[in-house]
């Protein structure tokens, strides 16, 4: 029997798992709602996290905010006390070039205007979401470097 000949069948299932594994995760999409107000199909392109900091705790609600820029594509905001627990409000959003520290965010000069309903629609009565970080997630915020999202918001304790 010809050895050449199996080991090229081996190479062939070897490629065809591997190209089964990647392509398996790949349609792994998750349905956003962007700017426009129309669907939005992605995959996530890291596993990165972004910023979380703790905000005030106020007995049955606490605030936390979030800030990714454009080296990790995606956002992602959640509650961290129980599964339980959901987001109340978004107190603050900015994509393009905002500054401050948690709790207190101010706009920058250039931004996307939508962005706070986008999260909005996105996030409320939710316990964990993603969002991307990009124009086509939020629209242009013309801004020219620096561009980052920063979300402040709060979340509800359940029992």
């Amino acid at each position: 029997m010809n050895t050449s000949h199996c080991r090229c069948r081996g190479y062939i299932l070897l490629v065809f798992i591997f190209y089964s594994f990647v392509f398996g995760f790949a349609s792994n999409i998750d349905i956003f709602d962007d700017a426009r107000g129309s669907k939005t199909n992605s995959t996530p392109k890291r596993f990165l996290s972004n910023s979380i900091y703790h905000g005030a705790d106020m007995g049955n609600e606490y605030i936390r905010c979030a800030e990714a820029d454009l080296e990790i594509p995606e956002m992602d905001i959640s509650c961290d006390k129980t599964s339980k627990d959901v987001v109340r409000n978004i107190n603050f959003a900015d994509y393009g070039n905002p500054s401050g520290k948690c709790e207190h965010y101010k706009h920058g000069n250039c931004r996307a205007s939508d962005t706070l309903r986008i999260v909005k629609k996105n996030c409320l009565g939710k316990h964990k979401c993603v969002l991307l970080v990009s124009d086509e997630m939020f629209g242009t915020s013309h801004c020219n470097k620096d561009i980052q999202l920063i979300v402040q918001f709060t979340c509800t304790k359940k029992p």
